[in-house]
Parts: structure tokens; sequence; C-alpha cells
């Protein structure tokens, strides 16, 4: 029940991060989807932590980290560029910024590969 909690905080967290550099990625992924997008992304973390055995509550930690490393990372597009949460317009433009967009990227692959683990652990077991 604890661990539940948890991923709500991680995921009113990983919103607010996501807010704080919303763009095009943003408003296509809730207006488009209806909200299916996001709550696909970050609804299954909540139900497996409230429904995930104990057993798996370190793979619960390893897709919160790398939500977390997502959703401050992971590139959004801007009408003058890139945005990213964690640099300004002009760093999301230039080589860090291309290098920080790529660890969004495969943190974001990751974390969806992990949720899916996890989601078949929960159900499983």
């Amino acid at each position: 029940m604890v661990m539940g909690w948890v991923q709500v905080a991680i995921v009113v967290v990983v919103i607010g991060a996501r807010l704080r550099a919303a763009g095009w990625l943003l408003v296509a992924g809730v207006l488009f989807t209806f909200g299916l997008l996001p709550l696909a992304l970050l609804g299954p973390l909540v139900a497996d932590g409230f429904l995930a055995p104990h057993a798996a509550w370190p793979l619960l930690v390893v897709a919160d980290v790398l939500l977390l490393i997502s959703a401050l990372t992971f590139p959004d597009g801007g009408d003058n560029g890139p945005l990213s949460p964690i640099l300004s317009e002009a760093a999301a433009s230039s080589p860090l910024g291309n290098r920080v967009a790529t660890a969004g990227i495969l943190t974001g692959a990751a974390y969806v590969t992990a949720l899916v683990v996890l989601t078949v652990w929960t159900v499983v077991g």
C-alpha cells in the first residue's frame, strides 16, 4: 500500500517536470489522444505500485528512476526549437541538448520496457 502512494507522488513530480517544458509533443499527447497516452504511460505504474508483490518493488524503483530521468531529459518541440525541463532553450539547441535528448529517449524506452515487465509480473504474480 505504501509503495502505491509513492507511485502517486512520483507521477505528480513527473507531470510537474513535463509541464515545465510544455511543447507540441505534450499538446499532441494530451489533446489528440484525449489524455489516453499519458494515462497509458503513468496509470500502470500507479496500479503496479498498489498491486505488485514485494519481490517486484526493486523493479518498481528502477521504473521510477527511469521515468524521472526521462521526464527531466526527454525533448519536447517548441516553436523556436527543442525544449527540455532541465535546460534553457539555448542550451537545448546545443550539442549538450542533443546528448540530453538522447538520454531522455533511451531512458524513456527503458522505462516502457520496465513497465511492461513489471505489469506482467504483477498480473502473473
